[in-house]
Parts: structure tokens; C-alpha cells; sequence
């Protein structure tokens, strides 16, 4: 017996990054045309920080049409990358705090984040933001992390389990999932097919009048995302980027 389940997450920005061509001048993308994204908001809290075993931890809240929102999650360089994310996902479901860039302090609070006061023509803050395109694809075999995945005792074919779907006792045999998130200019898109096999038995400026908070916020090198769901705080799809997409 085969079950198949899928899942897939399709979700348009409300408000659309620039497209662009940059190129990183440090970490493991120095020198490397990669396709990056801008955008600018006056909401300074959609950017953050919270603290986990490994330090600072910067997310970055990129809302969705669709009741979806996707958070960009950037540790510090040599923080290990499971640290980084179980951070990212305790803060965005709330079990870990996290303080908005309009309470930080000047200076560099987080990583990839900066925060100043500067002279400025109006009062209002603004939030300049910079990331890269990317294309994640992967392939698990999910009985490598059989506890993890809460797999450990369904593997076991000397008791039967499963007896809403078969009046045979059932095992599992095999679980492998395929995985796929794409993050770009207009929008965000994740899918995953996880199969599970069973087996029976077994300008020119005067001058400013105003203060005005500023931060920039950059995704320059590899980093987590996480899509959760804005009412519930259910993280749906999770991964890391290594890679990001060329010009």
C-alpha cells in the first residue's frame, strides 16, 4: 500500500519587490552576481530580533495576500543552521520574544540589521530591505529521522498500526518527501509530496528639519524562511537557502 499526501502554497506579496542584479561583497557570495530584491516600507517593525542559544537572530516579515506571510530568518555567520531556525520558528509562533527595529537601539542590534537616527526632511521611518531571489528543492528520505518525524514506532512490523485504514495490521516501510519553495519579486510558492509505504504485518537639500529612524536590513548570505499562517501562527513550510538565483 502507497499513501500520497501533498501540500502546496501559492501567495502574491502585497507589496512587490524590485527586481534587480547585485553582488555581495562578503560571506560565502563575495563576488557572485546574484538576483536581488528591494524594497522599502515606513513599518519598521517588520523587522526584528530575538535571541536564541547561538545568539541574535534577524526576521524579517514579508506579509502575503493570502493570510500567509513568509519570514526571513538570518542568523549569526557561524551559528549552526538548526539554532538559527528553531529560533526563527519559536519567535514567529510567539513562544520566544522577539523586539521590533522601532525599539532597537542604534547601531547594529541584529545580524544583517542596522538601525540609525538621521537628519531627515519628515519624521516618518523608514525600513530599506535587500534579499535575494531563490529556488529550494529537495529530497528526504524520512526514516533517516524516524523519531523526529514521529515514525519510529509505525515502522515496527511486529505490531500492527493503522487500523482506521486497513483492517490488516500495517507498518511503514519507506517515507520520502519532495520539496520545493520559491521566493521572487512578485511572490512565494512551496509544495511537498511526501509518500509513505506500507506493508502488511509489518535631492537638493535645504536644511532638515526632522529626526527620523532608519534601518536596512540585508540577506547577503545563506538564511531560513518560514511560511506561517498569519491567524493560527502554523508554520507551514520551513527551509534554508544556500543557493540564491543568478541574474
Amino acid at each position: 500500500m502507497v499513501l500520497v499526501s501533498a501540500l502546496t502554497l501559492r501567495l502574491r506579496w502585497i507589496q512587490p519587490f524590485v527586481d534587480g542584479e547585485g553582488e555581495p561583497h562578503t560571506g560565502p557570495w563575495a563576488g557572485r552576481p546574484v538576483r536581488s530584491l528591494y524594497r522599502s516600507t515606513s513599518l519598521l517593525d517588520r523587522v526584528g530580533v530575538a535571541h536564541g542559544p547561538s545568539g541574535a537572530v534577524t526576521l524579517l516579515e514579508v506579509v502575503g495576500a493570502a493570510g500567509v506571510d513568509v519570514h526571513l530568518v538570518l542568523g549569526e555567520p557561524e551559528a549552526p543552521v538548526g539554532d538559527t531556525l528553531t529560533t526563527g520558528i519559536a519567535a514567529v509562533t510567539r513562544a520566544r520574544p522577539a523586539t521590533g527595529a522601532s525599539l532597537l537601539p542604534d547601531g547594529r542590534p541584529g545580524p544583517g540589521l542596522a538601525v540609525r537616527t538621521v537628519a531627515a526632511f519628515s519624521p516618518r521611518p523608514r525600513l530599506d530591505i535587500e534579499t535575494v531571489a531563490f529556488e529550494v528543492r529537495s529530497e528526504h528520505d524520512l526514516l533517516d529521522h524516524a523519531r523526529l518525524f514521529g515514525l519510529e514506532t509505525a515502522t515496527d512490523a511486529d505490531h500492527g498500526h493503522f487500523p482506521g485504514i486497513s483492517s490488516q495490521p500495517l507498518a511503514i516501510t519507506s517515507a520520502r518527501q519532495s520539496a520545493l519553495a520559491r521566493f521572487d519579486a512578485a511572490g512565494f510558492e512551496a509544495a511537498a509530496v511526501s509518500t509513505f509505504g506500507a506493508a502488511a504485518g509489518c535631492a537638493a537639500p535645504a536644511r532638515p528639519r526632522y529626526r527620523a529612524r532608519r534601518a536596512e536590513v540585508c540577506f547577503d548570505r545563506p538564511f531560513g524562511f518560514l511560511a506561517v499562517h498569519r491567524t493560527s501562527r502554523l508554520v507551514l513550510a520551513a527551509g534554508w537557502v544556500t543557493e540564491p538565483d543568478a541574474p
